[in-house]
């Protein structure tokens, strides 16, 4: 699993400037909403899923978390047999982009089928607590599209479908075991919870800093 202190250097930063005066929430009724409660939203088709996936496969926030995760492993010198050095950061890197590109091509059928809504929508929660703890469920459980809420299982089939695949297609033969499986699959949860975070922040974090000018 990924140490506390990489845990708390993901969301320190978010929280220092969140809670800093001038950045609180907006009053909930000016909370912008793009989810089942805005007159705007409507469900996704099939086709348009596979545009939405489309657009959003290679977002800078997820090449940028694949490349904390490369830098995580190599301080971790997980695994050992691929040395140190940039050579072996450019493994790692590589590594956990071809996991991501299973996970996505693992998500988008299961969400096709099971009728799934991916997309990310920001709390209507004033509260810095509440939003962080929305950010951090609708990694598990997410919009349908018929606008309630279901489990995430387009997240846990891609998520733990890709970290079996990765680990028994190129990483040594020792992390060929479930439990190396479990423990990549849940840190692929929680690096997903982390980009929910930074989703649920960004627009705070981008005023704060216009303001600061």
């Amino acid at each position: 699993m990924l140490p506390r202190s990489a845990v708390l250097g993901l969301i320190a930063p978010i929280a220092i400037l969140a809670q800093q005066p001038g950045s609180q929430s907006a009053p909930d009724s000016a909370v912008a909403r793009a989810g089942p409660q805005s007159p705007q939203w409507k469900a996704l088709s099939v086709k348009d899923k596979l545009e939405y996936d489309a657009r959003h496969f290679a977002e800078v926030d997820n090449v940028v978390f694949a490349g904390m995760g490369a830098a995580l492993d190599q301080a971790r010198d997980k695994p050992g047999a691929w040395g140190q050095g940039w050579g072996a950061f450019g493994e790692r890197y590589a590594s956990h982009l071809g996991q991501y590109a299973i996970q996505r091509s693992i998500m988008f059928p299961v969400q096709a089928i099971d009728g799934e809504d991916t997309r990310y929508f920001r709390s209507t929660r004033t509260s810095f607590k509440g939003r962080v703890a929305d950010a951090f469920l609708h990694t598990i459980w997410r919009h349908d599209d018929s606008g309630g809420m279901m489990p995430a299982y387009s997240e846990f089939f891609g998520d733990y479908g890709a970290a079996a695949l990765s680990r028994y297609l190129w990483w040594p033969k020792r992390y060929h075991n479930g439990t190396a499986v479990f423990i990549a699959g849940s840190d692929t949860v929680l690096i997903d919870a982390g980009i929910n975070l930074f989703h649920e922040f960004a627009p705070d974090i981008k005023r704060k800093l216009h303001l600061g000018r």
